[in-house]
């Protein structure tokens, strides 16, 4: 999932948090919010390597009891939680890019979109281009995992970024919540703009059109008729009520940091979190039911980070702990890209090599595999589109200035005549 690196501009540092002791220093709540994109995208590695291992050694599955089969299916090998982090995350981020670019009553909404298609896409095409090419590597010993999709049909969803509402290509499936990503920026920036013009909060409307679509859609399914495009149009909205919850939580982060409710409560969100990872564990509840308790969690888990947030610290920006942050935030977004070619590429080469025969051994393998090329990714190739894309957004700025000048002064020279 992506979300800009370093969203506020306001720096704060934070004290005795679990994260202080892991990096050794203070962090702001946007240091943690970086160090999560990170953690939460290897932890879907993690989740997904116990997919390709166990399609690599299919006999795992029936050779533990009930508790330890659910343990490892239901906590380890479930992404679905992490990628819920990331929602949430992402509205948080994108807000705050929001509240930055509106100028008044204006609102640029090209100047927004340039900043959203230049975080997402240049990374997200190379991972494409990279996955068709692992799919025709591993062809001969394919792990049999992700195998639907493989088709032009779904090549071009991909392509177009609507693969959630078809069919994702091969490898390449984890990017379906991309498709979700993309939409949520275009459909929010559009809202801003409506928003502005009536006088009304886009974060609150946003929440509004996706309860309206989303609990509609999942009665229909439900009830009615269970075709793919209900329940991906369902999905679709349903995810967008907790990206506009974390919208909401940075639209109102002041009002957060003065409220008693929100210090008494939130530091209670790993137990929510908990609560949503047992409830999935036990397999008596639906799948939407956890998906609520996880928006929950993520959210209060946004408002704690704000909660605890103090006063900037000047010997936190450089050192150690800074160059972990982000050295994290660098590695999400290629590590959820590449991570599902990698570990089908590092699964066929432990097939077709025989370097070990227990899927154990296997899971610890692609777990590697897919930390440390995404970790490299982040250094080698993300880093340097980030570089890219700063220069790319300043000039478009100037670009954009340089026009609206031009602007006025031909209106000022027309009234002059």
């Amino acid at each position: 999932m992506t979300i800009a690196h370093n969203p506020s501009s306001q720096v704060r540092s934070i004290h005795t948090e679990p994260f202080t002791a892991a990096v050794g220093g203070k962090l702001s709540a946007n240091d943690k919010i970086d160090i999560c994109r990170g953690l939460f995208a290897f932890l879907v590695v993690a989740a997904h390597a116990v997919d390709v291992s166990w399609s690599m050694f299919p006999a795992a599955r029936v050779q533990y009891p009930w508790w330890m089969h659910n343990f490892i299916q239901y906590v380890v090998a479930t992404g679905i939680y992490w990628v819920i982090g990331f929602f949430a995350i992402s509205g948080y981020c994108i807000q705050l890019s929001v509240s930055r670019a509106i100028d008044g009553e204006s609102f640029a909404l090209s100047s927004y979109l340039a900043a959203r298609l230049s975080r997402i896409l240049p990374l997200y095409y190379l991972g494409l281009a990279f996955s068709v090419a692992i799919e025709w590597l591993i062809a001969p010993a394919r792990p049999f995992c992700w195998p639907n999709g493989i088709t032009t049909g779904a090549l071009l969803g991909q392509l177009f970024m609507v693969q959630n509402l078809t069919q994702t290509f091969g490898c390449y499936a984890a990017s379906w919540s991309i498709t979700n990503e993309m939409f949520y920026y275009l459909f929010y920036g559009a809202l801003v703009c409506i928003a502005k013009k009536r006088g009304m909060r886009a974060t609150v409307l946003g929440l509004a059109v996706c309860l309206a679509v989303s609990l509609p859609m999942d009665a229909l399914y439900f009830l009615w008729n269970r075709s793919r495009v209900i329940a991906s149009l369902g999905m679709l909205f349903g995810l967008g009520t907790i990206w506009f919850f974390g919208a909401l939580v940075a639209e109102q982060r002041d009002t957060l940091r003065r409220s008693p409710w929100a210090r008494a409560c939130s530091p209670f969100w790993p137990a929510v979190l908990a609560a949503a990872v047992l409830s999935w564990f036990s397999q008596r509840v639906h799948l939407q039911f956890v998906l609520a308790l996880l928006g929950v969690a993520f959210t209060m888990m946004l408002i704690h980070f704000l909660v605890a947030d103090e006063a900037p610290t000047r010997g936190n920006k450089r050192g150690r702990p800074r160059a972990i942050v982000e050295l994290f935030g660098l590695a999400s977004y290629p590590t959820y890209l590449f991570h599902g070619p990698l570990l089908l590429l590092a699964g066929s080469l432990v097939a077709r090599w025989k370097l070990v025969d227990d899927w154990r051994m296997t899971w610890i393998i692609l777990v590697f595999v897919g930390v440390s090329s995404g970790i490299a990714l982040g250094l080698l190739v993300e880093r340097p589109i980030m570089n890219w894309r700063a220069s790319f957004l300043l000039r478009f700025k100037r670009s954009r200035s340089s026009s609206s000048q031009k602007s006025v002064e031909v209106r000022i020279a027309s009234v002059r005549q």
